[in-house]
């Protein structure tokens, strides 16, 4: 010190201020340097980023989030003792307590099988996954990327044996455990979809790159989400961040499928329209956002387009009628069945304001824009759909025993003919869905905690399907009231009681009640659930008069009455160490469920009330990690339909399952995971109506059909580097199986296709 004196006051005055701003710029960091929480894997020594922190101050309860850097680290800027909470995805969740003043380093242990995971859908309040008294599956971000699935269709099917997507003439169709997609509730981020078209919303505008995690709860939970919610609820929660500044670019390509005019010229007829034919299957992804003292703020842009293809038939149809006893060979069609190509593109903007810990206040809007190319007719337009939604959500925080939350969604959907020469449009369809809501979660004593809500869902549908070349407008309305008890007699037993009341503007009150049990002693967790569920008819199934072309007339029918159903199920989980593995076992059963049925020779297609229909079911899964580096998870599903009266005319199969063996190679900040996937469809027989004429005389008909069972391969190779992004590619389809029918219930997907991708994230360069 004393040498450091004598130099600055015998040197000249600028040495000297060249000497002090040197010494100070050296030594600053070491007088700034700010105590800070460090974060490592357990297991391997390195530093973990992107982990949420939330400490919690102990004398004002006040919350401060944070998150770690690329090192793993993040200041501890407390100046009280708090409570600490760390959670990162594929980690169990580490409570402590930390002091101000201080630099702790805390080292996660692996959660291999995600048990600790945050969920909400299946009570509508946080529960870690080990203590949902729902049986709960969780598909989460990491799992998504590292095998570099780019549509939610390519997920749920990976990942779930009994979920299976067809791509029909109107999109993707959905079917799941033996129901239809019209039983089935999609949500994003708690909150329904318009656009609605054969019971199947528009998967495109769902983004796997936006994704934090996927939760699906089979079963009845109509008491929690009303109507539609008979079979399943899938809800895609998407991506947040606490990092002061992100950013991420993200493109995958696939190989293209089929070139449908090589030679092309722009002199063609149609240029555009075959042009369009052969777009790459291409996506883009850009999301950035920061969080700056109280506000915070997020925009997602997505650009995807896809490839159109025709698959032909490689064999005949044998129709053996079993009414009439008549025999016909149907020589195999010579005309392609074609899958339309699209390109798309949404922009997301998200934007938050937190005054203090009580008070949160976001307002998310979306736009999205969806071409179709179709083979179906050169005749210079195309079908073109826009959405524009946008979400109002407050949650307040009175004090740490009681919290409340308002939301208000609105979402429109609407149909074009877009007429190219003209660059013009003109709507046919518009659907538009309202929904606000209030809810409230009350701690009465840390084993009680009380959901109670109300809501009010309004749906109108504008078409010409009401009345002929008019555009006509029909709508329903929904008042709902639901509470929900979940008591927690001890850490063995936990009880859920909840009872929906509904009034709908069409068939008045309606009423369902659901009851869960858990029992837990480690490693065994059994739980039962009974619940009633309901759907009430759509404005389609109410309403419709529309002439198919002059080829038949489909009709709603006024008369219709909501379906119901009784869903029980029970459940044994264990979990222990390397092995996770559960069974269970359900069943569901349907009165007035509503299909359409012919008359007048096949001239008419109406809906009704048919007869009752049950299914029976059986969901296995097995996840094991022998070694640290190998993951094996095995799931299946079985289900049988039951009908009171005629024949089984339901596509499902019977039995489904699934593999995934994964390889995890780390050294030092490097990870590379490789995956590959199986799904096995079997084996299925059902009956086909069909019109045929027998003895001079038009006549309905059935025929059995046989399907083969059938297996699906894909294999993906991720790899990481710290946090500055991943490089993915593999193959789908990687024993390139071709169905030798193509209909609406076999595979219709093109062979065997290779993909790969890329991802930097932004923030860890900087």
């Amino acid at each position: 010190m004393k040498l450091f004196l004598d130099i600055m006051f015998t040197a000249n005055s600028p040495s000297r201020l060249i000497l002090v701003i040197s010494i100070l710029f050296f030594v600053s960091p070491i007088f700034s340097q700010t105590d800070y929480i460090e974060v490592k894997d357990a297991s391997t020594g390195i530093a973990v980023p992107d982990v949420t922190i939330i400490f919690t101050d102990l004398t004002s309860l006040q919350k401060h989030y944070s998150s770690t850097n690329h090192k793993g680290t993040t200041p501890n800027l407390i100046t009280n003792k708090s409570m600490l909470r760390i959670s990162y995805t594929g980690f169990k969740t580490v409570l402590d307590t930390i002091y101000p003043n201080t630099t702790k380093t805390f080292f996660l242990e692996t959660d291999v099988f995600n048990l600790d995971q945050v969920v909400v859908t299946a009570t509508r309040t946080e529960k870690s996954l080990k203590n949902t008294p729902v049986l709960t599956q969780v598909i989460t971000a990491k799992q998504i990327q590292s095998r570099g699935l780019q549509t939610v269709q390519d997920v749920l099917s990976a990942d779930i044996p009994s979920i299976k997507f067809n791509n029909v003439g109107f999109g993707s169709n959905l079917t799941a455990q033996g129901l239809e997609s019209k039983n089935i509730l999609i949500l994003i981020d708690g909150e329904r979809m318009a656009g609605e078209t054969g019971s199947n919303v528009d998967y495109s505008r769902l983004n796997t790159h936006e994704i934090d995690q996927i939760e699906i709860v089979k079963g009845a939970t109509s008491t929690l989400y009303g109507s539609q919610a008979m079979g399943a609820v899938i809800n895609i929660i998407t991506k947040k961040s606490k990092k002061p500044f992100y950013g991420s670019v993200a493109l995958q390509y696939e190989s293209p499928f089929d070139t449908n005019y090589p030679d092309l010229s722009k002199n063609s007829d149609y240029y555009d329209a075959k042009k369009s034919l052969d777009k790459a299957n291409l996506t883009q992804n850009y999301s950035f956002g920061f969080n700056r003292g109280k506000w915070y703020s997020k925009t997602n842009f997505t650009q995807k387009s896809s490839d159109a293809y025709q698959l032909y038939d490689a064999d005949s149809i044998v129709k053996n009628y079993i009414e009439i006893d008549t025999l016909i060979i149907q020589e195999k069609d010579l005309e392609p069945s074609n899958i339309n190509g699209s390109k798309d593109y949404t922009i997301t903007q998200s934007i938050g304001y937190n005054p203090n810990d009580k008070l949160e206040i976001n307002l998310t809007g979306s736009y999205y824009q969806h071409e179709v190319a179709d083979f179906l007719y050169f005749d210079n337009k195309h079908d073109k759909y826009i959405d524009f939604n946008y979400t109002i959500k407050t949650r307040y925080r009175p004090n740490k025993f009681s919290s409340y939350s308002f939301s208000y969604h609105d979402d429109v959907y609407n149909k074009y003919d877009y007429i190219e020469p003209l660059n013009d449009q003109n709507l046919k369809y518009s659907h538009h869905v309202s929904n606000p809501k209030i809810t409230g979660v009350y701690e009465l004593s840390t084993k009680q905690v009380l959901t109670a809500g109300t809501e009010y869902l309004n749906e109108s549908l504008l078409s010409k399907f009401f009345v002929e070349d008019q555009l006509v407008t029909k709508s329903v309305s929904n008042g709902v009231l639901f509470l929900q008890d979940d008591i927690r007699f001890s850490e063995k037993w936990n009880l859920i009681l909840g009872l929906r009341s509904e009034h709908h503007s069409s068939f008045g009150m309606n009423f369902t009640p659901k009851a869960s049990l858990m029992y837990k002693k480690h490693p065994i967790t059994i739980r039962g659930n009974y619940a009633a569920g309901y759907r009430s008819p759509n404005l389609k199934e109410l309403y419709m008069d529309w002439d198919m072309i002059g080829l038949f007339i489909i009709k709603g029918n006024d008369d219709l009455k909501p379906e119901t159903n009784h869903y029980i199920s029970t459940s044994i989980e264990y979990s222990k160490s390397k092995v996770n593995t559960s069974l269970s076992l359900y069943r569901n059963a349907f009165k007035d469920k509503i299909e359409g049925l012919w008359f007048e020779n096949q001239t008419i297609y109406q809906y009704h009330n048919t007869q009752n229909t049950k299914l029976y079911g059986a969901d296995y899964l097995l996840q094991y990690h022998p070694i640290k580096s190998l993951h094996i998870k095995l799931a299946y599903s079985y289900v049988k339909e039951s009908r009171e009266e005629g024949v089984r005319v339901s596509s499902i199969s019977p039995h489904t399952a699934s593999i995934q063996v994964g390889y995890i190679y780390q050294k030092n900040d490097y990870n590379l995971n490789a995956t590959i996937t199986g799904k096995y469809i079997g084996a299925k027989d059902f009956n086909v109506l069909d019109d045929l004429t027998y003895n001079t005389e038009s006549v309905v008909a059935n025929y059995p059909i046989h399907y083969d069972d059938y297996s699906i391969w894909r294999l993906a190779i991720n790899q990481t580097y710290k946090d500055y992004g991943s490089l993915t590619f593999g193959i789908n389809n990687l024993l390139d199986y071709h169905a030798d029918l193509i209909t609406f219930d076999t595979y219709v997907n093109p062979g065997r296709s290779f993909f790969a991708g890329l991802k930097f994230n932004i923030e860890s360069f900087f």
